[in-house]
């Protein structure tokens, strides 16, 4: 099937569709979710990420705004910062640019970090960095004592 035609398809024929089903009340509920939550927002190159609304225990979008990222409730609108922080240094990490990858950086030290990562997640990742680095250290230092 063409790609523009699937984009010409509206979301409850996308959402009907995937139900697979001709029962008419199921049918008709999905037609009344559709009908009755907004449209995600456009994908962006992270994706799309979700989380609960704190307000109304709906879903919230993240989405960037002038000062950053941030949690837009698709509901009821509430809208949060988001901030992480990092793990070693107890501050608050930088947040990835305007239309960058989703990558954290703390200002104190090399640690990075995804959206919603744990404390755990971010350590374990700055291990597996500073192992790299020990091994291209003995890689050079081996090429060093060959080199005439």
């Amino acid at each position: 099937m063409n790609d523009f035609v699937d984009e010409a398809r509206s979301r409850v024929v996308h959402l009907l569709r995937m139900a697979n089903t001709t029962d008419d009340r199921v049918r008709a509920r999905i037609i009344e979710y559709a009908d009755s939550t907004p449209e995600p927002p456009v994908m962006s190159r992270a994706g799309i990420a979700t989380t609960g609304c704190p307000q109304c225990r709906r879903t919230a979008w993240r989405q960037q705004d002038a000062e950053g990222p941030v949690w837009v409730c698709a509901s009821c609108g509430h809208v949060e910062g988001i901030t992480v922080r990092c793990p070693q240094c107890d501050v608050t990490m930088d947040p990835p640019a305007a239309g960058a990858p989703d990558r954290w950086q703390c200002p104190s030290c090399p640690r990075v970090a995804a959206t919603g990562e744990s404390a755990m997640e971010i350590e374990q990742r700055e291990a597996q960095r500073l192992r790299a680095i020990a091994l291209l250290d003995k890689v050079l230092a081996a090429r060093a004592l060959r080199a005439p």
